[in-house]
């Protein structure tokens, strides 16, 4: 019995000792998708194919087929021999295949070869490795109307441009390809706002262009090199977000006879949006209905439109005191230690690794502050000039104020536990009224004359 024991316990010990190891893109592969028998290591070739996205299929255990964006290979079990494109013919053994239960098992030098894979071999282990194309640079030219940019690659890769569905600008997703810097930003002062290249995979690289105004593209993908020219607009229109504060199943505050913030931000917005149909704005709301939406994704739908400006609505409350009525304008409580802080929290950032990153929204948001305050006082002096009562320009924390990459405002237009407050919000007077006052303060901060 104890002989047996320590019989078992070698085998174990030897399994684990000379048994090698199978990792996929550097990263281990579940014991189990591979096994090793006579010495050999056999790791399952559907599992791999499907991971590369590669269609499989077998017939009659005998034949295999395999197909991807740019290959076919078939591979004859009983002849043994796999054709790959029809032009490249591989010998194979009867050792290196194993069929079980409509299950394929290869050795990892079969699998590099039919998969294209890069092969390293250490004592304890296989690595199979995607061979990527290394994004060498990304250059931006401009002219008084053109920008041109080229993004060139040490190798062939997949490439699909799409138009962004939410703000102007282009996304292209390059397949087997890397960053060797896993991460790439750069600001413009001219028609492109900002490009960003980053990792959506280990093996998928996704490059975003986002334009100031609008343009026409002209594409032109040829072996190794990626060619994006692009027409602007001649109207460079500056762009607004206003935010209907709430919404959904958030009601905001609640007025004497059971009225609701979320309805009236709405209302406001949506008034200021036909009141700026006549000028030259690009207006987008963060919201068109009743409907909730979270606090940072309203701030990231303003990035994503690449916002000149932000504007968040929403009404006060101090139903203890009733009579307590007027105005509040809000803009960001900026200190650069704190927000660094909260920008590499929040966005899981690592304070080393994403330094640049991070330096860049410090200083995005740095800068904004001057125009945020700048249109917290042209929001208050219309306030003035239509005889409301104001309680002041303030500074504070509001998620909305955070997260926003441009000026950014928090407008409170009254309180709403006010009765006559509420009151004229519910005939439409007050709806009127701060419509026209943010649609004043708003042609006033982008210097833009008033029709007649």
């Amino acid at each position: 019995m104890k002989r047996l024991f320590l019989t078992i316990l070698l085998i174990i010990i030897g399994t684990f000792m000379f048994s090698k190891n199978v990792f996929l893109q550097w990263r281990p592969m579940e014991n189990e998708y591979y096994f090793e028998q006579n010495g050999i290591t056999y790791i399952d070739f559907k599992y791999i194919a499907h991971k590369l996205n590669k269609e499989f299929k077998i017939e009659n255990d005998s034949l295999i087929y395999l197909k991807s964006e740019k290959s076919k290979t078939f591979i004859f079990l009983n002849e043994k021999v796999a054709v790959v494109d029809q032009d490249e013919v591989i010998k194979i053994n009867d050792e290196e295949f194993i069929v079980n239960e409509n299950n394929i098992y290869t050795t990892a030098n079969i699998i590099s070869k039919l998969l294209n894979l890069e092969l390293l071999e250490s004592s304890v282990a296989y690595y199979l490795n995607i061979p990527l194309s290394n994004i060498n640079s990304i250059n931006t030219y401009f002219t008084e109307d053109t920008a041109k940019t080229e993004i060139d690659l040490s190798e062939e890769a997949i490439v699909e441009v799409y138009s962004l569905v939410n703000s102007m600008g282009y996304l292209i997703k390059i397949k087997g390809a890397e960053l060797p810097n896993s991460y790439y930003y750069k600001e413009f002062n001219s028609k492109i706002r900002y490009i960003k290249a980053y990792h959506y995979s280990q093996t998928e690289v996704w490059v975003k262009i986002l334009f100031r105004s609008k343009a026409k593209m002209k594409k032109t993908i040829k072996d190794k090199k990626i060619v994006m020219e692009f027409k602007f607009d001649e109207v460079d229109m500056p762009v607004l977000v206003i935010d209907p504060g709430h919404g959904g199943w958030d009601p905001g505050m609640i007025g004497p006879n059971s009225t609701k913030e979320k309805d009236f931000t709405l209302k406001v917005a949506k008034e200021v949006l036909n009141l700026l149909a006549e000028y030259d704005i690009d207006v987008y709301l963060t919201r068109e209905k009743d409907e909730y939406i979270g606090l940072y994704e309203r701030a990231a739908y303003s990035n994503d439109k690449n916002a000149d400006l932000f504007l968040s609505i929403h009404l006060n409350s101090f139903p203890d005191i009733p009579s307590v009525r007027g105005s509040e304008v809000y803009y960001y409580d900026f200190s650069s230690a704190k927000y660094r802080s909260l920008i590499t929290w929040k966005m899981k950032y690592d304070s080393k690794k994403d330094k640049a990153t991070i330096d860049d929204w410090v200083s995005v948001k740095k800068d904004s502050i001057k125009e945020s305050k700048k249109f917290a006082i042209e929001l208050e002096n219309n306030l003035l000039d239509k005889d409301f009562k104001s309680r002041g320009t303030k500074p504070e924390t509001y998620a909305v104020l955070s997260y926003t990459r441009s000026p950014a405002v928090l407008f409170e237009l009254e309180f709403l536990s006010n009765p006559d407050v509420e009151k004229k919000f519910l005939n439409g007077d007050y709806v009127d009224d701060f419509a026209e006052i943010i649609k004043k303060s708003i042609l006033d901060y982008f210097n833009i004359k008033e029709a007649n």
